[in-house]
């Protein structure tokens, strides 16, 4: 919100561009493997696990592993998905920002993530 010297009132309008507030609205708490369940169900939507897994920062050779040692998409996409948890950076609010990249380009099940898990 923009102000001119004096307090911010009621009358006055505010913009929030949405893409620069992500860690605002998203309990940024570590993932962990107790988070596995909860993370696969709000990501179902998406099928590239191996972009997906990109956009989180896995490097190459770790989702070539998965892509050769997975079972099938599912447990290609739920050992990816591992993987990033055990990095220690897993975060709702980071999955929510790949969700939204051009690559994945998820915007609705990002928005869903962001009112599902609200910072607390």
């Amino acid at each position: 919100c923009h102000r001119n010297n004096g307090p911010v009132t009621a009358d006055m309008s505010c913009w929030i561009d949405q893409s620069t507030v992500t860690n605002i609205l998203v309990d940024d708490k570590p993932l962990t493997v107790s988070d596995l369940v909860p993370v696969l169900r709000a990501t179902v939507e998406v099928t590239d696990w191996y972009s997906l897994g990109l956009e989180l920062g896995l490097p190459d050779h770790q989702l070539d592993t998965i892509r050769r040692d997975g079972y099938d998409e599912a447990d290609r996409k739920r050992k990816m998905t591992l993987k990033w948890m055990d990095t220690g950076v897993a975060s709702w609010s980071s999955l929510v920002e790949a969700l939204k990249s051009p690559l994945i380009n998820k915007n609705g099940v990002a928005e869903q993530i962001t009112k599902d898990h609200p910072r607390i």
